[in-house]
């Protein structure tokens, strides 16, 4: 839940780290992100070494954070991750699910080749999924742009199923739910970067012409933290974690964790509902000393 604030429980003396929260954290847990929201959150580049003693933490959680990152700097941030957890701890990573959308295409394209409208209209939409975050070159994308006209019921059903609530709200305004201080912070912080990719781009147009300033424009966007560097499935992403050392590693469903009283925070579930149901929720442990 986004700024969540609650009374201390028994479980909120464990030491607990979300990192890339964006608008979603709890007061109980130590937030980070790059754009902080709130005095909750800590400004951190994720590209760099988490700022924390070794076997500081009894849980280290990230939700859609890893494929934003290059294939080497997510497996540095899971070394990280491994560092600062206690021995015996748990680490839970979030990352949109490729193994479903692969899934999905498939039968989809199978529907689509006989003409069937309902696999046509779910073909159009999970192609976005696949690609449009990897290959967009402006904020949002294609995908922006297809949310934004009118849908039939059955396709909106289809896709708030895809990406639940917060996706569809979010491509509209992704700043709406946060407080005025935090919306004040994160538009202003906005407004420094467009100034600076304005300056950038006309000293880069009067260097090289219209071509020079379109690539770092491009460029500048890539690295901006909105497009998806790589994808996970279950198989590689479970590899990932076993290969920095953690064990037991098994996918979880939503409201599922080894985390204790994990579902009380409202980071993965909203009245009931995943908050991002196209995802893929894998666990595992650090292991405990001898």
């Amino acid at each position: 839940m986004s700024g969540v604030h609650s009374a201390p429980s028994a479980i909120a003396s464990a030491c607990l780290l979300n990192f890339g929260c964006g608008g979603t954290y709890h007061s109980d847990w130590i937030n980070l992100d790059a754009v902080p929201v709130s005095p909750d959150v800590i400004g951190h580049d994720l590209t760099r070494e988490l700022p924390f003693a070794d076997e500081r933490f009894d849980a280290v959680y990230g939700s859609h954070v890893l494929e934003h990152l290059e294939p080497k700097d997510a497996m540095r941030l899971l070394v990280d991750c491994f560092r600062v957890l206690k021995p015996g701890g748990i680490v839970r990573v979030v990352v949109p699910d490729l193994e479903g959308m692969v899934r999905l295409y498939l039968s989809s394209l199978e529907g689509a080749l006989t003409r069937d409208a309902a696999s046509e209209e779910r073909y159009d939409w999970i192609m976005l999924e696949l690609y449009d975050q990897v290959v967009r070159k402006t904020s949002g994308g294609e995908m922006a742009a297809y949310l934004a006209r009118p849908l039939g019921e059955r396709q909106s059903r289809f896709v708030a199923s895809r990406i639940g609530d917060e996706g569809a709200g979010d491509t509209t305004d992704p700043v709406r739910r946060f407080s005025g201080v935090a919306r004040l912070r994160r538009r202003g912080s906005a407004a420094v970067s467009a100034l600076r990719r304005v300056a950038a781009s006309a000293f880069t147009f009067l260097l090289m012409g219209s071509e020079g300033s379109a690539a770092l424009n491009e460029g500048m966007f890539r690295r901006s933290g909105e497009v998806h560097q790589w994808m996970y499935d279950r198989f590689s992403l479970g590899r990932a974690l076993e290969r920095v050392g953690f064990s037991s590693v098994r996918v979880r469903a939503a409201g599922q964790s080894d985390i204790p009283e994990f579902a009380r925070y409202q980071l993965e579930l909203r009245n009931g509902r995943v908050r991002k149901p196209d995802s893929l929720f894998v666990e595992g442990h650090k292991p405990a000393r001898l």
